[in-house]
């Protein structure tokens, strides 16, 4: 039985015969249309390619592309993708053949490949008896390409290399016999006709057994050719070790996942807390931006409308006109303090305060806020104790609260008031952070509203975070509580249950009751006195309030716009000059600045400072006065300063 295409092992020849047949059918059933630039092969589109131009002549471009010096990196890169191309090719047109010519036999299914190899005109088949093929892992075939397409092209190009130049025989042979058993393979040439072996010679394997199958067949011949397995394997190979190795390393990573899973959850908390505080410094900036000049303009007008209400006398129906102009600007100067307190950037006046006191005078006031529908319960304990903080900042907190419990029952309910002391051995956890172990006075603020959920919960200290609907709230409430409680060395705590109401329990770092009792006695009178007090002042007028409020009290007053034209007074004024009354910022030269040179020259002179908007520790402890005040808290603060035993340094 002779075989035109193929040559083969003796007992595989009627099976290669009757395929041959099969396949000679398929390219008889062949139509060339020059007019459509078309040619089919049994119902599918060819395209003839010349054979150098995928050999010899794209060495050569690729040589090119890569210039001189690089022709070894040329090389193999031409080799890679040329072997790569045509095992797929391989693979692909052995899946379409086997489908219109309906072969399942892995061995008939093989035997078309050489065959239609032969067709095609990539080369004539050799098959050696030594090969073995079969569909599992010990496949081994051994074959010749007596007249290789790629060869013939550097032949007749009359170019020989040191490699063998049969990448796209040995890919597509490889990819049409892995495509035929459903086994992976490939082929590597050891033989090439294009260096000066007498034929083109190919071993195909699986990749894990190929070389073991190259040395095997070359025994220990004296001159043994070189031969390179293709890359496309051994970057397979490599792709699955790092597969391998990526699947341990997620183990790996999985099982200390699980480890880390605490301190992943901590890192999150203290990412939110971070959040939170950056949040608020930097609305903190912004308020501090603006917060000097508007509490300037809020001191002019609610010190010209103090004096004029002391020259007034009986006046009831005018007072009243200033009264409401006095309420407006102490009103418009507390969002900007809201703003400074939750930021932590605001004037502090801190003195020792009675608890229960403070909630007890606003009660009455705390009854009208709330409404009628809302029930007002105070549970004030015996002998809670007093703590050290900013009465105006204390009363805010309390207000806040009660607007927040009022507005949580949209019908009716009940706000409780509750103050105690406690005393704790171990530190507090609180949602404004940790307390060391101590004294403490609570205040605690309950109702009977709708209460919140775990998010809303988590988020109600940040600023600008509201559930009420728009308009009717700013959002800055409770991060001004959250401010305030923080700077008076505090904790807070909140419980809360949907549908079951809200506590919210404040912790103050308790203080001495009897300083507390001392504290608590105020100055009602108007104080007066005849010192001369230096005022200097940026704004002209609130300048010239300052200097008509002191001297309605008595007082002799220089005045100057900045520290220069302040010197300039105190060097040309001869006689004693007891305060020095002066903002903190000002162009020119700061007011500790000032204070400093002006102390320097004159000892006995006592400190005063103003400001609306500047961190009381950067004074060094002297004396200041925050900005908006009324007339009398002006007269109040500088009788206080003057009528300290000793001369502050």
């Amino acid at each position: 039985m002779a075989l035109k295409t193929v040559r083969v092992p003796e007992g595989l020849e009627p099976q290669f015969a009757d395929v041959e047949k099969l396949v000679s059918r398929f390219f008889l059933d062949r139509r060339d249309d020059p007019a459509h630039g078309t040619i089919e092969i049994f119902g599918e589109r060819y395209v003839l390619v010349r054979a150098a131009s995928l050999s010899v002549e794209f060495f050569s471009l690729v040589a090119e592309l890569y210039g001189a010096g690089r022709e070894r990196e040329a090389d193999e890169f031409a080799r890679n993708i040329l072997f790569d191309l045509a095992h797929a090719i391989g693979k692909r047109d052995a899946q379409n053949f086997h489908a219109k010519m309906d072969l399942t036999d892995p061995i008939a299914r093989m035997s078309a490949g050489p065959i239609h190899f032969a067709h095609a005109g990539w080369a004539f088949v050799d098959i050696s008896p030594e090969s073995r093929p079969a569909p599992n892992e010990e496949f081994f075939l051994l074959y010749d390409h007596p007249y290789s397409f790629e060869s013939d092209a550097w032949l007749r190009a009359n170019e020989r290399r040191d490699f063998p130049v049969c990448i796209m025989n040995a890919g597509y042979s490889s990819g049409w016999c892995e495509q035929s058993f459903g086994v992976t393979l490939v082929a590597t040439e050891v033989l090439c006709r294009a260096r000066g072996d007498e034929a083109c010679r190919f071993v195909m394997a699986h990749p894990s057994r190929i070389e073991a199958a190259v040395e095997r067949h070359l025994g220990e011949a004296r001159d043994r050719p070189s031969y390179q397995i293709p890359d496309f394997f051994s970057r397979k190979r490599t792709e699955e070790e790092l597969r391998r190795a990526r699947d341990e390393l997620e183990e790996r990573v999985a099982e200390r996942t699980a480890a880390l899973t605490n301190e992943i959850a901590e890192r999150a908390a203290m990412e939110q807390q971070l959040l939170q505080a950056q949040k608020l410094e930097a609305v903190g900036r912004l308020a501090g931006g603006i917060a000097h000049d508007f509490n300037n303009l809020m001191a002019i007008i609610i010190g010209n409308a103090g004096l004029l209400s002391n020259r007034l006398g009986g006046d009831s129906a005018m007072r009243a006109f200033l009264d409401e102009i006095t309420s407006a600007g102490r009103r418009a100067a507390s969002l900007t303090q809201q703003l400074l307190t939750f930021s932590r950037a605001n004037v502090l006046s801190r003195e020792l305060l009675d608890v229960n006191q403070i909630v007890s005078d606003l009660g009455r006031m705390l009854g009208r806020v709330i409404g009628e529908d809302v029930e007002l319960v105070m549970e004030l304990g015996v002998g809670v104790g007093s703590v050290l903080a900013d009465r105006g900042q204390l009363e805010q907190v309390v207000m806040n609260l009660v607007v927040n419990a009022r507005d949580a029952m949209p019908s009716g309910g009940r706000v409780t008031l509750t103050t105690s002391s406690r005393d704790s051995d171990a530190p507090l956890a609180t949602e404004a952070g940790t307390l060391q172990p101590g004294k403490y006075v609570t205040l605690a603020v309950k109702d009977t509203g709708v209460g919140m959920d775990a998010q809303t919960k988590a988020q109600a200290f940040d600023p600008f975070f509201t559930t009420k609907g728009a308009g009717k709230g700013t959002g800055l409430g409770l991060s001004t509580v959250y401010g305030i409680v923080k700077q008076a060395g505090g904790g807070i705590r909140v419980e809360s249950t949907p549908g079951a109401g809200s506590t919210f329990t404040l912790f103050f770092p308790a203080v001495d009751a009897v300083a507390t009792a001392r504290a608590s006695e105020r100055r009602v009178a108007v104080a007066r006195g005849s010192e001369t007090v230096l005022v200097v002042e940026d704004q002209d007028q609130l300048r010239n309030v300052v200097a008509v409020a002191l001297r309605d009290c008595g007082y002799t007053v220089l005045t100057a716009a900045d520290g220069l034209e302040a010197i300039d007074a105190s060097e040309k004024h001869a006689g004693r000059i007891h305060l020095l009354l002066t903002d903190v910022i000002m162009p020119k030269m700061r007011g500790p600045e000032l204070a400093r040179r002006l102390v320097a020259a004159r000892p006995d002179m006592r400190v005063l400072f103003m400001s609306g908007y500047t961190d009381d520790t950067a004074l060094g402890g002297a004396p200041l006065l925050p900005k908006p005040f009324a007339p009398e808290t002006l007269a109040r603060k500088v009788r206080d300063v003057l009528d300290e035993r000793a001369p502050r340094k």
